[in-house]
């Protein structure tokens, strides 16, 4: 498969487990990119058979906790219609429900969600194979 591994990082953390998710999923014998989410394009996405977009999550431990700045460019990706997507967070403390909300914006722009990850910033990599796996397993599925 075709994956796209679309991203949005203010300090690198994002982009690494960007990285750490295309690198996994070359693992599993899939061809795999990653593009910063303001570069994407519509022929980007219609070229991929699945994709994992992801953020940072900014905001206060116990309030406004969401995915950073994604109410601005998830209204500016091109359709994602019928796109399988896996959604991921970077945080530093809690991600609270920015998973959620990212994946709410996304499925408005016609995404079909099939895996959630947070990863912690310190550690962009963990989980990356496993969570590649369930994405990809779940694609296959559909």
């Amino acid at each position: 498969m075709n994956v796209l591994v679309l991203y949005q990082s203010r300090n690198g953390h994002t982009r690494a487990a960007a990285e750490a998710i295309a690198q996994a999923a070359r693992g599993l014998s899939h061809d795999a990119s990653i593009q910063s989410v303001i570069q994407v394009s519509a022929a980007d996405i219609a070229r991929a058979d699945v994709l994992f977009v992801g953020t940072w999550v900014q905001g206060f431990i116990l309030f406004g906790v969401k995915p950073a700045g994604a109410d601005l460019w998830v209204p500016a990706l091109p359709s994602l219609e019928g796109k399988p997507v896996g959604t991921f967070c970077t945080y530093a403390v809690s991600p609270r429900g920015s998973l959620r909300a990212l994946s709410a914006m996304l499925e408005a722009r016609g995404a079909t969600i099939v895996g959630q990850q947070a990863i912690h910033r310190r550690r962009p990599s963990h989980g990356a194979e496993a969570f590649a796996r369930l994405v990809l397993g779940q694609a296959e599925r559909a």
